[in-house]
Formats: C-alpha cells, structure tokens, sequence
C-alpha cells in the first residue's frame, strides 16, 4: 500500500468535494488547497465527501480500463456482464476473464478503501460533540473495512483504523477483524441513538441526518457481517449470533420497503458531475454518445439466460435488446456477438441518486435470516418483499403486483418459493437476479459463502478466486507484514475465506 500516512494526508486533503458545490480540481498550495486552511476542517467538511468515495469505489471507475478502482471484476465473474464484440481484452481485463487477478491489479482497489477509511477516520475525530457524523462514520467505516476483509483476508485493521496509523502496519486476521466490526457497529449504534440533530446533518447526503434511518441501515449492515458467518462459522442459533440480532427491532428494524440508501450530493449532466454509474457506463454529458464502458461490456449469457429462461420482465431493464431485437449475451471471455448493452433500470438518469445498499437486499437478507432461524419472521412475504423492491428500484411500472404476478404465475422453483424443495436457494437465487448490475460484491460474497445459485460456470476456463492477492504496492512497501501471510500466485487463488464454504 502507499505509506499509510500519506493516505491519511491525502484523504484530508481529497475531502474538497462536492459535487455540484466545488471544482474538483485542487490548486498546488498544499499549506491552503483551494482557499481552506487544513486546520480549518471539521467532520462537515468530509463527510459528504467521504460518503460519495464510497459509492463511486463501488459503482464507478470501471476495473478493466483502470486497474482495480472498484468491484466490476465481481460483475463478470458472477455472470452479470461480460466483454462485448469489437473489444480484446488486456491487463486486468484479460486477468478477470480467467478468474486469475495477479497480484498489480488490485492495487486500486486496495488504496482506494483505504484511503476512504482514513477520511472516515477524520470524521470520526473531527465532529462536533452530539452530532450524528461520528456514529454515521464509524458505521461507514466498519463496512469499508468488511468489502477488504471480504476481498483479500487477512489486512491491516488494528494499526491502519487510526489517524496515526503505522506506515508498516501488521495484519490482522479476518477472522479477528469480523468481530471486531461487529463491536463497531454496535457502537455505531450507541452513538447515533445518542445523537441530535445538528448543523452538521447538512453533510449528510444519504439520510439527511435522520436517526431512524441510519439506525435502520446499522442493523442491515450488521445483518450482512452475520449472515457472512452463518453457516460455515457459526449454526444460525448460535448464541453470538442470536446475541447480536436480538435487539435489531428495539434498535430500529432494517431497511425497510423504498428505503434504499443512496445518496445525492447534486449529480448533473455536466462533465465530472454526473452519477458515478452513469459517468463511466452511460452516456456523454448532453449527448447520445456511450461511454467506452457502456460499448465494452456486455451481458453475460448467465443473467440473460436465467432472465430469459424464467420471462423475467427486469430483463428489458437491466439490459437492452440487442440489433437482433432480442435479449442475448456472451459468455465470459467469448465476445461472439453484439450483446444487450446496460438498460434504463441501471442507467437511469445522470442525475440519479447513486445507490450503496438496496432495500431488495434487505429483505432477501431478512429472509434468509428467517429461513435459516437467525429472526423470526414470514420467510414468504420477506422474499416477495425482496423481489417487489427490486422491480421498483428498477422502475417497472405497478412494481409490487408486478412483482407478486411474476411470482404467483411461475413455475420455476428459481422464482416461486411455493414450488420449491430449497426455499434457500430460490431466495438466493432471487438476491442475485436483483444485484444484477448493482452489487456484484454481495453476490460474490454469496456465492463463495453458499455455493449459491448454482452458476454453472459462466466460463469453461475456470471458477471465481477465493480472493483477491494482495496488492503489487504492499510487497513493495509493507513487505515483511505482507510476507506473512505466506501468499504466493499459485495458493492464493485456493485461499478461502474463513466464512466461505
């Protein structure tokens, strides 16, 4: 990783900005970098910031084109999208498309949470007493902390959560770390159910600094680190699990129906401004003209084929029809034919709220949850929950009885938990039609941790790594921390995740 320390300055000074509110271009006075003085900043002025990072890591800077800036590796991999025709594949590219990321390509990935976490760090040590921001940032930065626990293992956490981090921090195990994000979450918790508003509530660019909702979002997100661990770590009726679930309605439920968190800080259809998403898989700022990404990827034959085999009517929102007017895709690595590009459920507008964490996914978390005997609940009506948010998030018209017909008039035990003989499955396998385009990362994650869906290799040359290695910059920098781990390119990609099954 690059010195630990210069991320954390970095991360300070990175925290200009806004959307819409300011030039993203920083002068070169490093003293007073566009007119604010360093010691100037408080947590207002870097959580907004720090919230829209987030978002654009997952959604925005596309992997293939730019080494390991976000999660689209996971797209491919989970059979959402796959290289379209005209394109050849190199670097990282080529890499994702045999399932064998060397150790370079996660360099973007690796730096750029990290240095999210630190701006989640200033917030946490810069913010008025009372205000919501410490709370809100310690849970942001617990689930940062999860998306590299979930890619690489065992990382630095104890020595690199701090503002006066180690440059050569040693690593902890993955293990170790779920727990301990799990405690941070509780004080997430603790902290924003003892906040008031504030001032600084006007940073807030996804819950607007209302208790309720990140209350809501802090126990989903506890939900997911659980639900990680259940069943290959710990019986679903394990006391630790069962401990930190059993005040989740006390404390404010989950997310529930329209409230997924995303986030707005004044997207526009202007260069630089607008939607993450948008701005690398859409559309030119006022014109018709797709971004290289847009043209490059593709859908995969295994979404459009399970959209297809099942009349899933999201299909003509997640993609659109191909020149042949139909729904069609490539195999992974097989550019053969002009394939669906992304459709308006994804691409929705450039001045959309990005989306971090839907509510679809809450609901198939809650239902699996109940299915496994995690909570108590109506498993049926938390899945039709799942899939009616999903058809509204991507703007099917009438979602919910859309949805309910879609489901009631199938067949197909993929869709239909009343037909199914694994009530798991079908609830999985609806949480990774919805991710389609939207969450990757979680559906490789369930993947990895179930078996589930079953993907039947969306590629003949292999099958998704257990994980990613460990950045090119670490064996630099970090070398003897890193050497540790006793990572090499040819163990590494059998290197299961302790959770994984």
């Amino acid at each position: 990783m690059n010195n630990y320390k210069n991320i954390c300055w970095g991360a300070a000074l990175g925290i200009l900005l806004l959307l819409g509110a300011c030039t993203k271009k920083l002068n070169t006075n490093l003293t007073d970098p566009n007119g604010l003085a360093i010691s100037s900043l408080a947590g207002k002025d870097v959580f907004a910031q720090a919230l829209n990072t987030t978002v654009t890591n997952k959604v925005g800077n596309n992997i293939s084109s730019f080494p390991g800036d976000n999660f689209d590796y996971a797209q491919e991999w989970m059979g959402y999208w796959s290289r379209n025709s005209g394109y050849s594949a190199s670097g990282v590219g080529a890499h994702i498309e045999v399932y064998a990321m060397i150790f370079s390509d996660a360099n973007g990935i690796w730096q750029s949470l990290y240095h999210n976490i630190y701006d989640y760090n200033f917030v946490i040590s810069h913010s008025s007493t009372g205000s919501i921001l410490p709370g809100a940032a310690r849970l942001m930065r617990a689930m940062v902390f999860q998306d590299l626990t979930d890619q690489f293992g065992n990382i630095p956490y104890s020595q690199a959560a701090l503002a006066n981090a180690s440059t050569t921090p040693a690593y902890d195990s993955a293990t170790a770390i779920y727990k301990k994000l799990v405690a941070q979450v509780d004080s997430a918790i603790t902290e924003i159910s003892g906040s008031q508003s504030t001032a600084d509530d006007a940073s807030d660019i996804m819950f607007k600094g209302s208790k309720s909702s990140w209350l809501a979002f802090a126990n989903t997100i506890k939900l997911r680190m659980l639900l990680r661990q259940v069943p290959n770590v710990y019986a679903p009726t394990d006391p630790y699990i069962s401990g930190e679930l059993a005040n989740v309605t006390a404390q404010g439920g989950f997310l529930g129906a329209g409230q997924d968190a995303v986030m707005n800080p004044g997207y526009s259809d202007a260069s630089e401004e607008q939607n993450p998403f948008w701005g690398v898989y859409g559309y030119e700022p006022g014109s018709t003209s797709g971004y290289q990404n847009f043209n490059y990827f593709g859908a995969n034959t295994t979404a459009v084929d399970s959209l297809n085999s099942t009349s899933d009517p999201r299909v003509g929102y997640f993609f659109n029809q191909s020149s042949g007017g139909v729904y069609s895709g490539n195999p992974l690595g097989s550019p053969l034919i002009g394939a669906s590009q992304f459709g308006k459920g994804l691409l929705q507008s450039p001045s959309a709220p990005a989306l971090l964490f839907s509510a679809s996914q809450s609901f198939f978390m809650q239902a699996e949850a109940v299915q496994r005997g995690m909570l108590s609940g109506d498993v049926a009506a938390l899945f039709r929950q799942g899939v009616e948010e999903s058809f509204r998030y991507l703007g099917i018209p009438n979602a919910q009885s859309a949805a309910d017909a879609f489901i009631s008039g199938s067949t197909d035990p993929g869709v239909n938990l009343a037909v199914s003989g694994n009530p798991l499955a079908t609830i999985l396998n609806q949480k990774w039609v919805a991710e389609c385009g939207l969450d990757g990362l979680e559906a490789y994650a369930d993947y990895r941790r179930t078996g589930l869906p079953a993907l039947y290799a969306p590629n003949a040359t292999g099958v998704p790594q257990e994980r990613l290695l460990y950045p090119e910059t670490e064996y630099t920098l970090n070398s003897a921390n890193v050497n540790a781990q006793n990572e090499n390119s040819q163990s590494a990609t059998a290197m299961k995740l302790f959770w994984a099954k």
